[in-house]
């Protein structure tokens, strides 16, 4: 009876396990890593909300964050993100 009980157990934790899903978006999570790698100063220039800011695929399986600013004459700032580190590779140069 005691090993029917824990395998009962053990397959009602295994069906709770499966139904739970993470609702967070991954691209939500390159632009916060992007966002928090930024001097006070980039923070300061982005034009709207940075949690909108453009995410496209980059080279070796990584991501680019594209935040708006609001300077024209230096354009964007652009941010290169490792997906499965989870952390900034690069922030790219700005003219």
């Amino acid at each position: 009876m005691k090993i029917r009980l824990v395998i009962l157990a053990l397959l009602s934790f295994l069906a709770y396990s499966c139904a739970v899903e993470d609702e967070t978006d991954p691209l939500d999570v390159y632009r916060e890593v992007a966002y928090n790698a930024l001097s006070s100063a980039d923070k300061a220039s982005i034009v709207g909300d940075w949690k909108e800011a453009e995410v496209g695929a980059w080279t070796d399986g990584n991501y680019v964050v594209v935040f708006q600013t609001n300077n024209a004459a230096l354009g964007p700032i652009r941010v290169v993100v490792d997906p499965d580190l989870g952390r900034v590779v690069e922030i790219l140069p700005r003219p």
